[in-house]
């Protein structure tokens, strides 16, 4: 299985647009958007996903989305914002993942050295982070879409039998 992680796309519509047609063609199975759309707006800059993908499009807040009400309205026909809206626990593939915009970096530790999840899956920090820990947990940061920060508007492309993840540049 394939599966996208983006985080931090504040807004980019350019890098929305890029990383939506590169995941049509790479064939994405399923999508994890780790927080800050920021509007929600954004929601038509993902409508151009194929079918399949937008049925597997999960994500959580992140700490510049301000109108969770609007967000989840919005997003909601295609992405499911998990109920707390800042956790996803999900299995994929018979992979278990977990996802967060923002965990601070003991807890990231403490659930990839616990073992209960194949995949950690973050964002905020708007830096990649591709890791796998010695008991084959992978600890994945996208990085930013948007570019803002850092310069490199990035995703990642999981794959879920290898345990790898290649960050994608836009």
């Amino acid at each position: 299985m394939k599966l996208a992680v983006i985080s931090d796309t504040h807004d980019s519509r350019d890098n929305i647009l890029k990383a939506v047609s590169i995941m049509n063609e790479r064939k994405i199975d399923a999508l994890v958007h780790c927080g800050d759309y920021c509007s929600p707006f954004v929601k038509r800059w993902f409508d151009g996903l194929n079918e399949s993908i937008k049925e597997n499009f999960y994500g959580v807040y992140g700490n510049n989305d301000g109108d969770h009400v609007f967000l989840r309205k919005n997003l909601g026909q295609i992405c499911e914002l998990v109920e707390n809206g800042y956790e996803l626990v999900k299995e994929f593939d018979g992979k278990e993942i977990y996802a967060s915009h923002m965990p601070k970096q003991p807890s990231i530790e403490a659930l990839a050295t616990s073992g209960k999840f194949d995949f950690i899956l973050s964002g905020h920090t708007h830096a990649v982070v591709n890791k796998k820990y010695d008991n084959g947990v992978l600890v994945i940061n996208p990085g930013e879409a948007c570019g803002y920060l850092s310069g490199k508007a990035t995703f990642a492309i999981i794959n879920t039998q290898k345990m790898t993840a290649e960050i994608i540049e836009l």
